[in-house]
Formats: C-alpha cells, sequence, structure tokens
C-alpha cells in the first residue's frame, strides 16, 4: 500500500510531466512558426509562448493544490466531528453499562434477602434495596 506521500510524489510528477508535455508542444509549435518568419521576432514569440505555457502550468497545479487543501481540511473537521461523536458514543455505553451493574447488584441483593428470609414480605424487601436519595 503506498505512503500518502508517495502518491503526492506521484501526483506531483504526472503534473510536472503534463505540464513539461505542453510546454514541449508549445516550443514544437512555436519552433514551427519561427521557421516561417524571419528576423528576430520568432524567437521572442517563442519565448513568449513558453513563458504562457508554463504560467499557464502553474496556475493549474496552484488550482489543483487549493483544492487538495480544501479537501484536506474537509476531512479534518469531519474526522473531528466524528471522534467527538465517538466519545460520546463511548462514554453513553459506560454510562449504561454502570446502571445494568447498579440494575443487577439490586436484583441481586433482593434474591439473595428473598431467600435468605423466606417469611419477610417481598414489597418490604423492595423499599429497603431502593437507592437512598438525597443525600
Amino acid at each position: 500500500m503506498p505512503s500518502h506521500q508517495s502518491k503526492w510524489v506521484d501526483m506531483l510528477v504526472r503534473d510536472t510531466s503534463a505540464a513539461a508535455m505542453e510546454i514541449a508542444g508549445v516550443m514544437d509549435e512555436a519552433a514551427g512558426k519561427s521557421g516561417a518568419q524571419t528576423g528576430q521576432q520568432g524567437p521572442e514569440q517563442d519565448i513568449e509562448l513558453v513563458l504562457l505555457a508554463s504560467a499557464g502550468a502553474i496556475q493549474r497545479l496552484i488550482a489543483e493544490r487549493n483544492e487538495l487543501r480544501s479537501r484536506a481540511e474537509t476531512q479534518e473537521s469531519e474526522l473531528t466531528r466524528l471522534r467527538r461523536h465517538v466519545g460520546l458514543v463511548h462514554d453513553s455505553y459506560r454510562r449504561l453499562t454502570s446502571e445494568f451493574v447498579t440494575q443487577f447488584q439490586l436484583i441481586d441483593n433482593a434474591v439473595s434477602n428473598f431467600v435468605s428470609e423466606p417469611d419477610k414480605p417481598t414489597v418490604k424487601l423492595a423499599q429497603e434495596q431502593e437507592p437512598a436519595s438525597g443525600s
């Protein structure tokens, strides 16, 4: 599985190669035009065309970089939201588990008292097992 860094390097190489091929195409076109033209105007146009193609390639790379940054920021905020959500779910399960343990202890105590004192009324046992409130 390739790392994120190697993916970025591969993408950059691909984009740079595409930009280089575009520049080469512009240079070939300029060379064809300059062969038909004479004088000092041909090389200047060649340079201008190469510079324009380079500027276009740089603009595309910057736009793609900005898009990737935006996507990374969106994913980072989504990850933060999901981490918070997982924390809330975790806390809810802890409280639920604690409540189950408390209820099982109450049931266990009630059954133990019932078995040990068969002649005591069950209503009185239930009242004794209720947790004290307000203290």
